[in-house]
């Protein structure tokens, strides 16, 4: 991924090029993965899924393509092969989503900045609640706390009149 950003710094590749590379280039790390497919759902969500113990109609019309824990009440779905075209996806967009606005004076760190303020926020959430991940969420809470400060740090030498470029 950095050799992507080096060439197109230096040839100006097209979108389409910007698209392919990075689907590419995450193959190799969701080949090795082995871990759980998993996710959890957000409190918010979890009534669309079961409600006092029973598949809802949407509950059961996901069941047809993933698997809903009934056990953990529809906290849990197991997404299997989704999963991984899921984080294919997902670093794409991530990568891309960012990069589209290098240059744009406060918006690329600032896009960072917002975003980080959400996870953190549904961390939160998802800690107060003692939910049956905690543990991860508090792990994930303490790098967020990081990446926020910082990109709020940069935030304010990137903003018009920017004294701090991201990428030089």
């Amino acid at each position: 991924m950095l050799f992507l950003g080096f060439t197109d710094d230096v040839l100006d590749w097209p979108w389409r090029y910007k698209l392919l590379l990075p689907s590419v280039a995450t193959l190799p790390l969701l080949c090795c993965y082995n871990g759980s497919t998993s996710i959890v759902i957000p409190l918010q969500l979890r009534t669309l899924l079961m409600k006092e113990g029973i598949l809802t109609n949407f509950g059961q019309l996901m069941c047809l393509v993933v698997t809903v824990d009934q056990n953990a009440n529809g906290a849990i779905v197991n997404l299997g092969i989704i999963y991984y075209v899921y984080m294919g996806m997902l670093a794409v967009f991530c990568t891309n989503a960012i990069n589209i606005y290098a240059g744009i004076n406060g918006l690329e760190a600032g896009q960072s900045f917002i975003i980080g303020c959400a996870v953190l926020f549904h961390n939160m959430i998802e800690i107060r609640a003692n939910s049956q991940s905690q543990e991860n969420h508090l792990f994930s809470a303490m790098i967020m706390l990081s990446f926020v400060g910082v990109t709020l740090g940069l935030l304010r030498h990137n903003w018009s009149p920017a004294t701090v470029f991201v990428g030089e």
